[in-house]
């Protein structure tokens, strides 16, 4: 996780727009959950996601990915340094993948400074990145990755047997349209992976710093809450119930692992994930203190459904 405070982006439009009518996985019925720097997040009460209402501006957005995402501290600026302090975090993902793809194409969405493209490669994946930083899309075209500028829509065909992004879907704004985009580039049953922060630990911990008043501000939370980057957190029902309208299946879940700093907050997060190692085995996907999730979607058949929980 980045070191340092998240600067405020400079978006002039970003909080224009209506508030959202309903909850954008469920269409459930939203609460206000608090404010930070002027964005409002509000709670669904029926799948418990949480979200900013109104979502940002779509183009607004995308520019400001382009020319000031890298520097905006919401990620590690230094990408000698990021390179070695996510290593165990992408190693992680990279299991996952290996479990779930045997070979083939796998396209990464946001390949931010490249380090799980490098690690897929060595691999033996037939590997392909996009990233809308154009800092780190440089940095990745340097290093001789194959990776082109521009997100989701610069993807063709359905030959691949994979998807995967890191920490990625809790950034987009246009949900429904993004995995009906999605779904057609990948193949029946095949893969998507994504590692995102859910919304069970902001939730608790943004409750508990405010002693459960509304009206202050809400914290940070280690650059979790953090508006306009984060626009929408969701819980692992909510994940189940978007995607399974778009012909989705959740067939695993996993607590995304820490990554490793140093100092006092890479002891913090060895700390924190060596407790979450022991609750999950105790409360599974109900245990509060794992930031994150991987979830490992496949692509159904037409007409079919599923009746996984997630």
């Amino acid at each position: 996780m980045p070191r340092n405070t998240v600067a405020t982006p400079r978006i002039a439009a970003v909080t224009t727009g209506s508030p959202a009518a309903g909850c954008v996985a469920c269409n459930g019925d939203l609460t206000f959950f608090g404010s930070r720097r002027g964005y409002h997040y509000h709670r669904c009460r029926a799948c418990r996601t949480i979200q900013l209402a109104p979502l940002p501006g779509k183009e607004d957005l995308e520019h400001a990915y382009a020319a000031e995402y890298a520097r905006s501290k919401h990620i590690e600026p230094d990408a000698d340094f990021y390179q070695h302090s996510s290593r165990h975090y992408f190693e992680a993902i990279l299991s996952i993948v290996r479990r779930n793809v045997s070979a083939g194409r796998v396209s990464e969405i946001g390949a931010g400074w490249g380090v799980l493209a490098g690690m897929l490669m060595q691999a033996g994946y037939d590997y392909e990145g996009v990233e809308l930083s154009e800092e780190m899309l440089d940095y990745c075209v340097r290093r001789g990755l194959p990776v082109k500028p521009g997100g989701l829509h610069e993807l063709a065909g359905n030959d691949r047997a994979a998807i995967v992004m890191t920490n990625v879907f809790e950034h987009l704004v246009d949900h429904d349209q993004w995995l009906h985009s999605l779904a057609a580039l990948l193949p029946e049953r095949g893969i998507f992976i994504t590692a995102q922060p859910t919304a069970h630990f902001p939730a608790l911990f943004g409750t508990l710093f405010r002693l459960g008043i509304r009206s202050l501000p809400l914290p940070q939370l280690h650059v979790i809450l953090t508006p306009p980057w984060h626009t929408v957190l969701f819980s692992i029902r909510g994940m189940r119930i978007l995607l399974a309208r778009h012909r989705f299946e959740l067939i695993d879940v996993q607590p995304a692992p820490q990554q490793r700093e140093k100092g006092l907050n890479g002891l913090l997060q060895r700390v924190l994930e060596a407790v979450n190692r022991v609750g999950w085995r105790i409360a599974s996907t109900k245990w509060p203190l794992v930031i994150g999730h991987i979830l490992i979607f496949r692509k159904m058949a037409d007409g079919s459904s599923s009746n996984r929980q997630g």
